[in-house]
C-alpha cells in the first residue's frame, strides 16, 4: 500500500472520491470550453488570412494586393513558419517529446506533472500552424489542452501524484470527446494510451469528465457527427476477405509511416542546422509548394475526407491520384512536425486511412463487380479505423472513434477485422506505436499495466543462440563427430532438407553409437537420423523466457531448440548459459530504465535541463576530483553511473574513463558543458 502525504483534499470536509468527481466535472467543462475556443481561434485565423483548404482559395489579405491565391498560400505558410518557429524557440524551448508522448511519459514517470505554463504559447503556435495550412491535426494540441488543465488543477491543489495523473487522463479524454464529439473514444484513449491500465475508479472519473465535455460541445456545436449522411452496409460476409487483405496492407503501411515520420524528424533535428524560425519557414515553403499542386493536403482536410466518404469528389479522382494524395499528406505531416510546426498526427492518420482505403476499394471494384465487393467507401471507413489502430496502437480507441464520427454501426465488423489484423501483424514485428516510439528512442520503455518480472519482459528470441548448431539428418557418424568438434558444442539439432526440426543429438548419443558399432559392426547405426532423439521439447522465438525456463525445469533438460511457429524451421538454441546472459542484460536494462525515470522526474520537478555526458578515455577529466573541475555556474552533477553502479558524487569523488555523468543545468550552461566534455561525448 502506497501512503501519500496529506493534501488539500484531506483537509476538506468531503471524501476523496467526492472531490475527485467534482474536479472531473471542472476539468471536463473547462476542457470543453477551451477546445471550443481553440477551434474558433483556428477558424478566425482562416478568416484573417483568407485561406480555405481543398478546392477553394480565397487570397484574403494577399489577394487584395494582386497576388495569385495559390501563391498566397505559400507566402502565408512561410510567414507563419517564421512566427511559429520564433514562438517555439523563445517561449516553448526544447521538449523531449512531441505532444501526446510527453503526456504519457509524465503520467508514467513524473506523476502527471506537466509544464502547464508553456501551454498558452504552444496553443498560439498551434493555432497559427493550423490556420496557415500546415499539414497537421488539431486533436493532439486539444489533448495537450485537456491534459494541461488536469495537471494544472492537480498541481495547484497539491494533490498526490496518483490524483494528478488521473486528472491528466480525464483532461485527455475530455479533449478527444470535445474535438471529435466522441466521448466513448475519449474514454478509451485515456485508458489505452495515457493511463495504460483499467480500474473501476479511473474509469468512473474519466467517463464523467468526457461526458461533461461532450455535453458542452453538443450544446454549442450540435450533436451531429463529423461525417454525416453515410449509409453503407456490409453486403455479404464474403466481403470480409477483402477487409482482411486491407488489414494486411495497412499493417505494412503503418510500419513504413512510423519509420518515415521519425526518419524525417531525425533529418530536421540532426542533419539540418538552421535557426528554428528559419527552419520552420523553410518547412512552410516546402508544404506550400506541395499544396500548390495538391491543395487537398493542406490543413486538417475535413471537407475532402467527407467528400471521399460520401462519394462526392469533383472531379472524380483515379486510384493513382488518391494514392498520391495519401502519400503526400503523410510526407508533409512528417515534414511539418519535424520542421517545428505545432500540431498532431491524429487527423492526418485518419485522412490517409480514408484516402488509401478508398483507393483500395476502387481497385477491388475494378477487379470484381461492386455487387460482390461492396462500395469503395466501405473500405475507406475500415481503412480509417485500421490505420489509426496501427499507427497509434490503440485499437479500441480507433474502432470506437470511427464509429462515433460516422454514427454508423453497420460496418463495425469490417472495422474490427481490419484493425485487429493490422494490430496482430504489428505485434509480430515488435513495432511500437508512433507515440511509444518517441519514448523508446529516449530509452523509456513503458509496460502495460503493473510492473512485471524481469524474465517476463524478455522473449526467447532475445536470449537464444542463433543460428542454432545443427547437422543434416543424413550425416554419417564420422561426419557427426567432426561437426561436434567444429561447432564446439555438446548437442546439435538434427534438421531435414527444409531445415525443419527432426530431433536432437548429443555427444553421449554419438559415443553410444560408436560403442554399439564396435560390438556389432554390421548392425550398428549409420546416420545421425538413426541415433537422434526425436521426442523432444521445443519453444518458439516469441515466447516469454520464463515460459521456456519452466519447460526446461519440468523436463530437467539443459538446452532446448527454438522452432519457428509458422514453418517449423529451426531458428536457434536456448541454453542455460544463454538464460544467465539474458538475465544480466535484463537487469542492466531495468537499471537503465530506472535511471531515465529519475532523470525525467528531476527535470519535471526542477524545470532545468537534465543532460548526460560520457567521459571518454584520454579525456582531460579522467582522474580528476569533482571539486577540481571548473563547472559552469548553473550546473550540478546529480549522479555518476559506473559499470552498472550508481554513485552519488561528492567533491572528492574521482572521475574515471567511461563514467556516465547526469548533469542538471540551465539552458545557458548547456553549451559550456558541451565544450567541457567535447561535442562528440554529448548524448
Amino acid at each position: 500500500m502506497i501512503h501519500y502525504p496529506r493534501t488539500l483534499l484531506n483537509r476538506l470536509p468531503f471524501s476523496d472520491n467526492s472531490m475527485l468527481l467534482a474536479l472531473a466535472v471542472v476539468v471536463g467543462l473547462t476542457t470543453g470550453i477551451c477546445v471550443a475556443l481553440f477551434r474558433s481561434a483556428i477558424e478566425w485565423v482562416h478568416d484573417i488570412l483568407g485561406v480555405e483548404f481543398g478546392e477553394h482559395f480565397l487570397g484574403g489579405l494577399l489577394e487584395s494586393l494582386g497576388i495569385d491565391p495559390r501563391i498566397s498560400i505559400i507566402i502565408v505558410l512561410v510567414l507563419a513558419g517564421l512566427v511559429v518557429g520564433s514562438i517555439v524557440h523563445y517561449m516553448v524551448g526544447h521538449e523531449r517529446h512531441h505532444g501526446v508522448a510527453g503526456i504519457m511519459e509524465s503520467v508514467a514517470l513524473a506523476g502527471g506533472r506537466l509544464p502547464y505554463m508553456k501551454a498558452p504559447a504552444k496553443i498560439v503556435a498551434s493555432v497559427l500552424s493550423l490556420g496557415a495550412g500546415a499539414s497537421v491535426g488539431p486533436e493532439d494540441p486539444s489533448v495537450q489542452i485537456g491534459a494541461g488543465l488536469g495537471s494544472f488543477f492537480g498541481q495547484r491543489l497539491r494533490l498526490s501524484e496518483e490524483y494528478i495523473s488521473l486528472l491528466v487522463a480525464a483532461g485527455a479524454a475530455s479533449a478527444i470527446a470535445a474535438a471529435f464529439n466522441a466521448p466513448i473514444a475519449g474514454v478509451f484513449f485515456a485508458l489505452e494510451i495515457i493511463l495504460r491500465e483499467f480500474t473501476s475508479r479511473t474509469f468512473g472519473i474519466v467517463v464523467l469528465a468526457a461526458v461533461i465535455s461532450s455535453g458542452f460541445t453538443q450544446a454549442v456545436r450540435g450533436a451531429s457527427p463529423i461525417f454525416e449522411d453515410l449509409s453503407y452496409v456490409l453486403g455479404n460476409p464474403l466481403q470480409l476477405v477483402f477487409f482482411l487483405i486491407l488489414g494486411f496492407l495497412l499493417s505494412g503501411i503503418s510500419i513504413v509511416a512510423i519509420r518515415f515520420f521519425y526518419w524525417m524528424s531525425h533529418v530536421w533535428h540532426e542533419r539540418i542546422h538552421l535557426p528554428i524560425p528559419i527552419e520552420t519557414a523553410v518547412t512552410g515553403l516546402a508544404v506550400g509548394i506541395v499544396g500548390y499542386f495538391l491543395p487537398e493536403i493542406l490543413g486538417p482536410g475535413e471537407d475532402f475526407m467527407h467528400n471521399v466518404l460520401t462519394g462526392h469528389l469533383e472531379p472524380q479522382l483515379g486510384i493513382l491520384m488518391l494514392v498520391l494524395i495519401g502519400v503526400a499528406k503523410w510526407i508533409m505531416t512528417a515534414t511539418s512536425i519535424g520542421g517545428q510546426f505545432v500540431g498532431g498526427v491524429f487527423a492526418p492518420t485518419i485522412f490517409v486511412g480514408i484516402v488509401l482505403g478508398n483507393a483500395y476499394g476502387e481497385l477491388v471494384n475494378v477487379i470484381l463487380p461492386q455487387s460482390v465487393v461492396g462500395a469503395p467507401q466501405n473500405y475507406a471507413i475500415a481503412g480509417m479505423a485500421g490505420l489509426l489502430a496501427g499507427i497509434v496502437r490503440a485499437p479500441i480507441t480507433a474502432i470506437m472513434l470511427v464509429f462515433e464520427i460516422t454514427d454508423d454501426y453497420a460496418l463495425i465488423l469490417p472495422m474490427m477485422l481490419t484493425a485487429g489484423v493490422c494490430i496482430l501483424l504489428l505485434e509480430r514485428t515488435n513495432t511500437h506505436g508512433i507515440y511509444m516510439t518517441s519514448l523508446v528512442n529516449q530509452g523509456v520503455y513503458l509496460k502495460q499495466g503493473r510492473d512485471i518480472d524481469l524474465m517476463q519482459a524478455i522473449t526467447v528470441e532475445e536470449a537464444m543462440l542463433q543460428p542454432a548448431p545443427s547437422v543434416p539428418i543424413s550425416l554419417d557418424l564420422r561426419q557427426l563427430r567432426d561437426a561436434f568438434h567444429d561447432q564446439q558444442t555438446r548437442a546439435l539439432c538434427v534438421v531435414t532438407k527444409d531445415n525443419e526440426l527432426f530431433g536432437i543429438v548429443t555427444l553421449g548419443d554419438l559415443q553410444r553409437a560408436f560403442e554399439s558399432t564396435i560390438r556389432n559392426p554390421e548392425g550398428g547405426a549409420k546416420t545421425v537420423g538413426e541415433i537422434a532423439t526425436i521426442d523432444i521439447i521445443s519453444v518458439h522465438p516469441e515466447e516469454a523466457l520464463w515460459s521456456a525456463i519452466r519447460k526446461m525445469g519440468v523436463h530437467e533438460i539443459g538446452r532446448v531448440p527454438v522452432v519457428d511457429s509458422h514453418n517449423g524451421a529451426v531458428v536457434g538454441m536456448l541454453r542455460r548459459h544463454d538464460i544467465m546472459k539474458a538475465y544480466n542484460v535484463a537487469a542492466a536494462r531495468k537499471l537503465r530504465e530506472q535511471h531515465i525515470a529519475e532523470q525525467v522526474r528531476l527535470q519535471t520537478l526542477t524545470g532545468a535541463h537534465v543532460l548526460e555526458y560520457h567521459i571518454r578515455k584520454g579525456s582531460g577529466l579522467c582522474n580528476k576530483q569533482v571539486q577540481e573541475v571548473k563547472w559552469p555556474p548553473e550546473s550540478v552533477i546529480a549522479s555518476i553511473q559506473r559499470k552498472n553502479r550508481l554513485i552519488v558524487p561528492h567533491g572528492s569523488t574521482k572521475l574515471q574513463a567511461d563514467d556516465m555523468l547526469t548533469v542538471v543545468a540551465d539552458a545557458d550552461s548547456e553549451l559550456l558543458l558541451n565544450r567541457l566534455f567535447g561535442e562528440d561525448s554529448y548524448i
